[in-house]
Formats: C-alpha cells, sequence, structure tokens
C-alpha cells in the first residue's frame, strides 16, 4: 500500500528511520512471506475445487513459485491441510470466546454457535471433510478424546462452567461429561450433512442447539417448550 509514497516525500522526512534489517532477517522475512503466500493460495483453491482436485503444481502456479519451492515450506499437500485444520479449529474456540463474553443465557449462547458453525461450514464445504477427517487423525487411541478433541471439549466446558456460574446449567454432572455429549449431538448433525448435501444442516444444528439447552437445564427446570407454552396461556 506504501508502494505510491514518492522517493522524495521519503527524503524529507526527517522522523528517524529504523536501521535496514541484517541480510539474515530480510532472507528469514522473504521466507515467510513466500511461505505465507503458498499457504493463502492453497486455501483458496481447495475452497474453490475441492483438497483432492488441486495438485502442488496448481498451488505453486497460483502462488507464482516454483513446484521445488512449494516442497521447501511445506512436505506436502498433507502438510498443508493440517494447517488448515488447526486454523479452522482456532476460529472455532475464537467463536466459542467470542460467546462467552455475551451477557446472554447459555441457551442463547448455544444457539449462536449453532448458526455461526452452520454459516462456517457452508462457506467451506468443499473443504469441510477433508477438514474434519484430518482433524480425527489426530485424535489418541479409544477410550482418549485425544489433543484436538480435548481442545473443543476444554473450550466447550469453560462455557458450561460460565452456565454453572450464573445458574442456568446443571451442576449434577461433569462439565466435560456435559461437553462430551454437546460435541457428539453437534458432530452428528454435521456429520449427516456431509454425506447427504441436502441435509438441512442449519436447521438441524439449531435444533442440536435448543436440544442440548434442554439437556444442560437444572434439573426441575421447565423445558423451554413448555416455558414458551405457559406464556402464551398467561399472556393470550
Amino acid at each position: 500500500m506504501l508502494d505510491g509514497v514518492s522517493s522524495q516525500s521519503a527524503a524529507s522526512d526527517p522522523t528517524p528511520r529504523a536501521p535496514a534489517p541484517r541480510a539474515e532477517g530480510r532472507r528469514e522475512r522473504r521466507k515467510l512471506e513466500l511461505r505465507e503466500r503458498i499457504y493463502t493460495s492453497a486455501a483458496r483453491l481447495f475452497l474453490e475445487q475441492g483438497f483432492a482436485a488441486t495438485t502442488v503444481d496448481q498451488i505453486a502456479a497460483a502462488a507464482d513459485v516454483a513446484p521445488a519451492t512449494f516442497f521447501n515450506h511445506f512436505a506436502s499437500k498433507d502438510a498443508l491441510l493440517h494447517e488448515l485444520s488447526r486454523e479452522m479449529l482456532d476460529l472455532v474456540q475464537a467463536l466459542i470466546e467470542g460467546q462467552r463474553k455475551r451477557a446472554v443465557p447459555t441457551r442463547k449462547r448455544l444457539a449462536a454457535l449453532a448458526d455461526q458453525g452452520a454459516a462456517l461450514l457452508v462457506r467451506t464445504q468443499a473443504i469441510s471433510r477433508d477438514v474434519l477427517l484430518d482433524l480425527m487423525r489426530f485424535t489418541a487411541p479409544p477410550g482418549s478424546a485425544g489433543p484436538v478433541l480435548a481442545r473443543v471439549h476444554g473450550s466447550f466446558g469453560e462455557l458450561l462452567r460460565d452456565g454453572q456460574a450464573a445458574g442456568d446449567v446443571r451442576r449434577d454432572e461433569d462439565v466435560l461429561f456435559l461437553a462430551e455429549m454437546m460435541v457428539g449431538v453437534f458432530y452428528a448433525a454435521v456429520t449427516n450433512w456431509l454425506n447427504d448435501p441436502s441435509y438441512p444442516l442449519d436447521q438441524r444444528l439449531r435444533r442440536a442447539a435448543d436440544f442440548i439447552g434442554e439437556a444442560i437445564a437444572p434439573p426441575g427446570a421447565a423445558p423451554r417448550r413448555t416455558a414458551l407454552r405457559s406464556r402464551r396461556r398467561r399472556n393470550p
């Protein structure tokens, strides 16, 4: 963006300048810039035409580098997918943290997360299956959540702890157990959508959020549908 600034203006500016980067620093910066360009080009191609249909040669051409340069930065196309998967996971965690900052009941936070999740998956549909499979490859043996699922469970667990503190999430069950069940319900809906493109993902994720909201409510709390009917009877 600053390429248009004239050299004359720069010369007349008395503001002290930082010393020029050392050669080693420039080389490192150049490497990082190339890596980012390759990654960005690959992500765009994956989203446009899918992971399987995208070749290393296509990525190199889109990034305006030689195929050999690609392999200087990434061991394989799978390595790129793994990095993209971790970015998606970071985004999901950011969405959860964003909901934790909202001063609304847990039910509304879950409903908003369902809507945001559906929108994200639809935007990234061409790569969603590959990302989920890639994330599942990094799980631990049976009986253990593994590092990826542990991160997701932990993030949802914090949201549920907030709900417990506010009094709208049950305390008679362990938070991590509730988080595991929550992730399982959402994951089932996403899996159905991946196997059937006509599956109404947005509707099912919202219904899943409502179902979870009732399941995690404190014992004795009136179900949401019953409470709504009662309010309608009192206020015809």
